[in-house]
């Protein structure tokens, strides 16, 4: 078996880099897709997707001290690499320029009731919160879109579960995310577009004032005030039917999303959880079915 592995989940606007060593997750980092090489390339086999082993040096030159000891410097190579893809495009792409890399499909992640469409990314975070947390569990991940996904035990699905048993899909949801928020103002009101790259809300501490009197205040009050409006009307009727269930905020967005929760609704924000890291601790456990 390789001591070290990479992850990759290819979401719907980036690859998502895990490194494991072992068992062990070390950390993460995110690029841009890979361009779609031509025909002729594929066909002539000259396309290789390299970039992810170029990303390695800096990468591990960022890890703290208490991350590299769980890494030998003769080992830190990976051997093997793991897939899996909500993006058909990407997935033929990677297939052929990794062939001897491991896929993970849909059907080989241990949650049943999933239903046929839904994204590989929101059921592998399902079942990096069932690992991690235990049943029920709600998922927020804040990427692309903005998507809540719900699992249960599959023995007593109103009692808490132990992490690692197995779960059922209960439900969910699918918003835009706030970046799509944002350029569908762009794109749709002419008007606005000059504004928006003002409210992309990175850093952002404090939220803007709800009665907003210039157009960058009133984006931002829209879109953070909804999404904090929207996300406790879902966690309290989580909670409402679970009352132990654990709330999970994973995704590029989640450590904004964990702000606005905190700085508007703190009673709700103290029982939520940030993971941004969630997705990988559920390829892990894929993984780990398949060697088994």
């Amino acid at each position: 078996m390789a001591l070290a592995w990479l992850a990759l989940i290819i979401g719907n606007t980036r690859l998502h880099w895990g490194y494991f060593y072992q068992e062990r997750f070390i950390g993460a980092w995110h690029t841009p897709h890979i361009a779609l090489p031509n025909a002729t390339q594929l066909a002539a086999g000259n396309f290789r997707a390299e970039a992810w082993a170029q990303q390695l040096p800096s990468w591990y030159a960022q890890l703290s001290h208490s991350q590299r000891q769980w890494l030998p410097t003769d080992t830190r190579s990976p051997s093997a690499l793991w897939i899996a893809s909500a993006v058909s495009q990407q997935t033929t792409l990677w297939q052929t320029a990794a062939p001897h890399a491991r896929s993970i499909s849909r059907s080989q992640i241990s949650i049943s009731h999933l239903y046929e469409t839904i994204g590989i990314d929101r059921a592998i975070n399902l079942l990096g919160a069932g690992t991690t947390v235990g049943w029920p569990a709600l998922v927020i991940d804040g990427g692309t879109a903005l998507t809540l996904t719900a699992g249960i035990s599959q023995e007593e699905p109103k009692q808490p579960a132990a992490p690692g048993s197995l779960g059922r899909f209960y439900g969910g949801a699918i918003l835009p995310g706030l970046r799509l928020q944002r350029e569908a103002l762009a794109d749709k009101t002419a008007t606005l577009a000059a504004f928006v790259q003002t409210t992309d809300g990175k850093g952002e501490e404090t939220l803007p004032p709800r009665w907003a009197t210039k157009t960058s205040e009133a984006i931002a009050s829209g879109l953070l005030y909804g999404l904090a409006a929207t996300l406790a009307d879902y966690i309290t009727a989580w909670w409402q039917q679970f009352p132990n269930g654990a709330v999970i905020v994973t995704g590029g967005d989640a450590p904004q999303i964990h702000r606005v929760l905190q700085q508007r609704t703190p009673e709700i924000a103290s029982r939520v959880q940030l993971n941004p890291a969630l997705m990988f601790y559920g390829m892990a456990t894929c993984r780990s079915a398949q060697l088994a």
